[in-house]
């Protein structure tokens, strides 16, 4: 009981970091105005298909992150991060598929893409759970709001799992290294020593995230109260 009652708190606690902290315009600003901000310029994002309305969309989309992001540094690191891997990928597979002269297309896509999630990124990095949760009940049931928004922070929960996971096992001496997956023979320590141990790790979070809102007694009542509001 008591180790069920320390991983509930554990899974609580990660469902609400940084959840203490909000800019000033982050704080005035309704919850619903920014979700549904968010919604349109990814949307915008994917309509967008030549360099000028790209351009003035990646502009709107700086401004919103430095004016509602507490943790500006953290989310262009990590946005830097997913951008280059990104790019990488998607030039690669079009240089192979089209040529290297089209290489400009893949840039062009991956840009669009990262657009896209961009939005997403700041809303979820700048708005607590409780206010996010308590906007998206006015359009949809309690139950549905809370699922929807625990998905959504379950991605980098998990990704922060895999890092650890991943640090662990280059300590135990596995090839998992960029240049050590440059050599197929070592694909399955990637597979044995990350990948499974991360799938089981997802699985026990996910059980744990369960255990702590049960916890909480939800599904107990019709309506849901959060903190703060009501």
């Amino acid at each position: 009981m008591r180790g069920e009652s320390g991983r509930a708190r554990r899974a609580g606690l990660m469902l609400a970091a940084g959840a203490e902290r909000q800019t000033w315009l982050g704080r005035r600003l309704p919850t619903g105005l920014v979700a549904a901000a968010s919604v349109c310029l990814s949307v915008a994002a994917f309509a967008a298909r030549t360099a000028p309305p790209m351009v003035g969309l990646s502009a709107v989309e700086l401004v919103m992150a430095l004016t509602l992001c507490p943790q500006r540094r953290r989310l262009a690191r990590d946005g830097a991060r997913v951008l280059a891997w990104q790019t990488a990928v998607i030039v690669g597979l079009y240089a192979l598929r089209y040529g290297a002269t089209e290489w400009h297309e893949g840039a062009r896509i991956s840009w669009q893409l990262f657009l896209a999630f961009l939005p997403g990124m700041v809303l979820l990095r700048s708005t607590p759970a409780p206010r996010l949760v308590q906007a998206l009940n006015r359009v949809m049931p309690y139950r549905a709001a809370f699922v929807l928004t625990t998905s959504l922070r379950f991605v980098p929960l998990v990704l922060r799992e895999v890092r650890a996971i991943h640090e662990v096992q280059l300590l135990r001496g596995a090839r998992v290294l960029p240049r050590d997956l440059a050599r197929p023979w070592n694909w399955p320590d990637l597979v044995n020593c990350v990948l499974v141990p991360a799938i089981i790790q997802s699985l026990a979070l996910a059980g744990e995230i369960s255990l702590a809102a049960r916890a909480r007694g939800f599904g107990c009542g019709e309506r849901r109260t959060y903190w703060p509001g009501s």
